[in-house]
């Protein structure tokens, strides 16, 4: 097995799990691919692991741009923390915002033209179950742009998004997920953004979902620690 898929693997495994009854919000990014050696999704993910907001402990871990061992990696995961929320992260390479996906398809493209099933006998698509127009609306009353994105592509990211969403529905969970797009950082691309704003607009993403589900919130570490205006 490759060495750094096999530390990905790891990583949650060696995570513990929080004490008492403290509620878990797992998000995860990706490693860098093609001509991004810096993914900022990967970035995103290192900054929040770890952080507590309100009564809830974020656990962050980083994904191959891999379908299958991706897929295995996030459902391991679920499994293991049995979180209240998913949030997966990507890198849009041609977004200028961050973008909130709508739904994931049962599709994927390996190639030019070669498109399949993600899972032959599973449902044609699943819709996010995370507030996204609340988070859109919170996101944007911080400052930072952010739109509705109708479905996710058909790659890996896509892929996540599709089977976490799957494995969620077929084990009756009342887990809430969805995924967020984010552009490349403003050293990547001119239309970029700053990872700083990044990391914001994730964090109210999570308190957004956590005020959802009725979790005990204090205030805000966003206006606190990041800072972009």
């Amino acid at each position: 097995m490759n060495k750094k898929i096999f530390w990905i693997t790891m990583l949650f495994i060696v995570v513990p799990l929080p004490e008492g009854k403290e509620s878990i919000v797992l998000i995860t990014g990706f490693e860098p691919f093609g001509e991004y050696i810096i993914n900022p999704s990967q970035l995103i993910v290192e900054e929040v692991n770890g952080m507590k907001i309100g009564n809830a402990s974020i656990i962050g871990i980083v994904l191959p741009v891999n379908f299958s061992n991706a897929i295995a990696i996030v459902e391991n995961a679920i499994k293991h923390y049995n979180p209240k929320i998913v949030i997966s992260i990507g890198l849009e390479s041609y977004a200028h915002s961050i973008h909130i996906e709508k739904i994931g398809l049962n599709l994927k493209s390996e190639g030019f033209r070669k498109f399949s099933r993600i899972n032959a006998s599973a449902p044609l698509f699943y819709t996010s179950t995370i507030p996204t127009s609340a988070i859109i609306k919170e996101i944007k009353k911080a400052g930072i742009s952010a739109r509705q994105s109708i479905f996710a592509g058909t790659y890996v990211c896509n892929a996540v998004m599709y089977s976490v969403l799957h494995y969620i529905a077929m084990n009756n969970m009342s887990t809430k997920a969805g995924f967020i797009h984010v552009p490349p950082l403003i050293s990547q691309a001119k239309y970029g953004m700053e990872l700083e704003e990044m990391v914001g607009a994730i964090i109210i993403s999570i308190e957004t979902c956590l005020k959802e589900k009725g979790v005990a919130m204090g205030n805000s570490i966003v206006s606190s620690k990041y800072k972009w205006s």
